[in-house]
């Protein structure tokens, strides 16, 4: 088990690297109008680590831990009542991967082997004819993000900022009249309940195993950088001014501390544990499955490089929490 020190500043750290992500729309977005095929690349390579980091995380991790699948200190009993039997053995038997990750290793491929599937279908069918551009997606934070293609004007003239300090985007159907709009204080509320849900998971995490912590900790800065730039973006369009924009996204990050220390205390009960984490797994696969992935298949459909770059980054975010998943027995920290 960790120590106070060890849950207490591993837990601050990663929720304080969690939280740059609310000011990096503050120097990445204003960028997108000078180097937009770039800005394309990173943001399409980071919404598919996004999804690949969430659905992996639940999978892999969060799942089988609600479960008691995989509990360390059951783990760690196993290997003390076994040290006899085995003695040098294990060590040089090599790295030990438990028979639940290779199940949940298939519940990734199989998910991840339909969604090629599909996607080569729809690019065949394009070039046959048999079905027309897929249009892009309607919500407000999704379709602020899905036209930064590089491919669409757009892209090339998304921000100027004037000299009162707003942020024009050189779209009638998107400037807003004076005032700020309803829709501001919906991202602000819901991105604060959402992020103390992130610092709660934390906080359960770092308590029971710095390698868990770590993992989490991977999924909820892939998937927050990419959210966090998109509320940017849509802040700016409801009528905040620029500083503003970034005063509510930091204020609404902040709120990932409350949960996480709310979190740690809540840890010394497994049972509480067992739900947080089975409650966060829900929360990552509906934001994986139902708000990122439908918007990485219709941005996909647009060109071979798009997919292509969703596909380095889904793999990446997979592969890397799967590492730490066979790993983190030998993460020291």
């Amino acid at each position: 088990m960790p120590t106070t020190a060890e849950i207490y500043g591993y837990g601050i750290l990663a929720n304080a690297i969690c939280c740059v992500c609310s000011i990096c729309g503050a120097a990445v977005l204003p960028c997108a109008k000078r180097f937009s095929n770039a800005y394309h690349v990173f943001l399409s390579v980071f919404m598919g680590l996004a999804v690949g980091t969430l659905f992996t995380g639940a999978v892999v991790h969060l799942i089988p831990e609600a479960l008691g699948v995989h509990g360390h200190s059951d783990h760690e009993h196993e290997h003390e009542d076994n040290s006899t039997e085995h003695g040098h053995d294990d060590h040089e038997a090599g790295i030990h991967v438990e028979n639940y990750i290779w199940y949940t290793m298939v519940v990734l491929l199989g998910t991840y082997a339909f969604y090629l599937l599909e996607m080569i279908m729809t690019f065949l069918k394009k070039r046959k004819g048999l079905i027309s551009e897929i249009p892009t997606t309607t919500e407000p934070g999704a379709a602020t993000l899905g036209n930064l293609d590089s491919d669409s004007k757009r892209s090339k003239d998304l921000y100027s900022v004037n000299s009162n300090g707003k942020v024009d985007l050189g779209s009638e159907d998107l400037e807003k009249e004076n005032g700020i709009a309803p829709l501001a204080y919906m991202i602000i509320i819901g991105d604060a309940i959402h992020n103390t849900t992130d610092g709660l998971v934390l906080g359960a995490a770092f308590s029971s195993d710095i390698a868990d912590g770590i993992g989490l900790t991977i999924a909820i800065f892939c998937h927050e950088l990419p959210q966090e730039l998109g509320d940017f973006a849509v802040l700016i369009t409801s009528g905040l001014s620029f500083w503003q924009a970034i005063l509510a996204n930091l204020f609404s990050s902040l709120t990932a501390f409350i949960g996480f220390f709310i979190g740690v205390q809540v840890a010394s009960y497994a049972t509480a544990v067992n739900w947080i984490y089975a409650v966060t797994a829900g929360n990552f696969l509906y934001i994986s499955l139902v708000d990122m992935l439908p918007e990485l298949m219709k941005l996909g459909t647009k060109s071979w490089k798009t997919f292509c770059y969703h596909n380095i980054g889904i793999i990446t975010g997979a592969f890397i929490l799967v590492v730490v998943a066979v790993f983190e027995e030998h993460i020291e920290v």
